[in-house]
């Protein structure tokens, strides 16, 4: 099972960030409080840690209780989602892509997507459009 969870004291933003991931690659979102990365690391399965630093946000993913990738997210955008939901991370960057595919619901989107983008639907038709630092 993976689990999405936030720094924490995580500005509202980077909660509902971390929610609305969790929802979409069908994780469960852990809210954070005291819990120490042990406690977290002690759930089986991946677990992807949000959190803001500096101008970037972060997304840390630990496999094992081991960092596997940092994925600096520049900035994102969240615009009202067209038509059906779509499951999972869609990615256009490919070490992300590697990074990710077994551990999380990716789908490695290639030209449809320009620049180096992650996009993924929330909830209450939400769309989540990261600009990755490249």
């Amino acid at each position: 099972m993976t689990v999405v969870t936030t720094s924490r004291k995580p500005a509202p933003e980077v909660r509902t960030l971390a929610r609305d991931l969790a929802f979409s690659i069908g994780a469960e979102y852990v809210t954070r409080g005291k819990a120490g990365m042990g406690d977290l690391f002690s759930l089986d399965g991946s677990v992807l840690v949000v959190s803001k630093s500096g101008p970037f946000f972060l997304i840390l993913v630990y496999d094992g209780g081991e960092p596997v990738v940092e994925i600096r997210v520049r900035s994102f955008a969240v615009e009202e989602r067209p038509g059906a939901i779509a499951r999972g991370l869609f990615v256009s960057d490919r070490p992300v892509y590697e990074a990710l595919k077994d551990r999380v619901d990716v789908a490695f989107a290639g030209e449809s997507l320009t620049g180096h983008r992650i996009v993924f639907d929330g909830t209450q038709r939400r769309r989540y459009v990261l600009k990755v630092a490249s």
